[in-house]
């Protein structure tokens, strides 16, 4: 049996809907159901479903809807104990308590599936009102998690009428504000990003007397005037490099990102560092470098940030947003990214930017199959 609370409070068993009475009736169980194995007490079910001055009938007809209650739900117990009731189930049935679990566990576009609507919509009372406000916080907040993690993804031009819509609504809503800009920037639209954060930024003025923040002006920063840095990052190339001709010139032949494979002394960051020197002239952005060997690749992403030029104050604090930064900082240059040592295609996939016009050497002693058949990569294996 699963209960639903998002919209329309139901029940369904399988794909049946289960009858469970009246508004009123229906006010007690979700009650029971947002306190799940908790001992609700009698007083406080009155006052949540009928307010603070509840009628003096009010406690004889809440034995009868819990009493009815039990008998559509079949079996799962409504328990009298210690002057109150708990339902008693599994807190994954209930599509709130299952929608706060996914967000904890960081999966927020698992939990924004589960909104079907207005929480309890349809009931009334002060109690459900609060715990609406409350809850559409917690659901904003979700959706934004998960919008960063659309545009991590490189979803930029499906996310910009979307977000559109939403900033209308949140006119002052600053990592919102930011979302729709990177998405602008991503779907190649710099001067509506530029004059969006201009109408944004003298809104705050006249309303609320403030600038933008840290991580805004930043963005914006990266829009009117080159970047502050241009990092060089690759270290010396090989001396006396010879041979692999055949390898250089796959590597030759283009795309967006190639992965170097094979063996321990192989010669795979030699050829990378000797190719990417070769190079970096078609790279006039810059390039970056590290050696992955037992990073976290959240970090990875933060000292690329700090390398591209963004102040610590200007990173946002979750990964997902810090990833789609990253993109957002590449997604109008033209660099070449080496990756040494990767262990495994997870340890690359934060890494990697969200448009083709930069340039990523992969190199590792595992055959990255992943990075190949999701992302496009072109394998040389030595």
């Amino acid at each position: 049996m699963r209960f639903h609370l998002f919209g329309p409070p139901e029940v369904r068993r399988g794909t049946a809907l289960v009858d469970v009475g009246h508004a009123r009736q229906l006010s007690v169980l979700a009650v029971l159901l947002v306190d799940v194995n908790q001992v609700v007490g009698v007083g406080k079910l009155l006052a949540r479903v009928w307010g603070d001055a509840p009628p003096r009938q009010a406690k004889a007809a809440l034995y009868s809807y819990v009493s009815r209650l039990r008998a559509a739900l079949g079996g799962i117990p409504i328990v009298r104990r210690s002057g109150g009731y708990v339902l008693e189930a599994d807190p994954a049935s209930i599509d709130l308590h299952h929608f706060r679990s996914l967000v904890a566990l960081g999966r927020p576009a698992e939990a924004m599936a589960l909104v079907r609507g207005e929480p309890f919509e349809g009931l009334h009372g002060a109690w459900f009102d609060g715990l609406r406000e409350t809850l559409a916080g917690e659901i904003a907040a979700a959706e934004l998690d998960h919008t960063d993690a659309r545009l991590a993804g490189g979803e930029h031009m499906s996310l910009v009428a979307e977000l559109t819509a939403r900033t209308s609504e949140r006119p002052l809503d600053e990592r919102l504000a930011g979302q729709l800009m990177r998405a602008l920037i991503g779907a190649g639209q710099r001067a509506d990003a530029v004059a969006y954060y201009s109408r944004l930024r003298d809104r705050l003025a006249d309303e609320l007397g403030l600038d933008p923040g840290p991580a805004l002006r930043d963005l914006h920063a990266s829009l009117v005037q080159r970047p502050q840095w241009s990092p060089r990052q690759l270290p010396p190339g090989p001396a006396g490099f010879t041979g692999m001709t055949a390898e250089l010139a796959a590597l030759d032949l283009g795309g967006p990102i190639v992965t170097i494979t094979g063996p321990a002394g192989a010669g795979k960051t030699r050829l990378a560092l000797h190719w990417a020197h070769e190079h970096a002239a078609d790279y006039p952005d810059g390039q970056l470098f590290v050696d992955l060997d037992g990073s976290d690749p959240a970090d990875v992403v933060r000292e690329f940030i700090t390398a591209l030029g963004t102040s610590p104050d200007g990173i946002p604090p979750e990964p997902h947003a810090q990833t789609a930064l990253y993109r957002t900082l590449l997604a109008d240059r033209r660099m070449l990214i080496v990756l040494d040592n990767a262990a495994d295609t997870a340890q690359v996939v934060p890494l990697l930017p969200g448009t083709p016009r930069c340039r990523v050497v992969v190199t590792s002693r595992e055959r990255l199959p992943g990075l190949v058949t999701a992302h496009g990569a072109r394998p040389i294996v030595l």
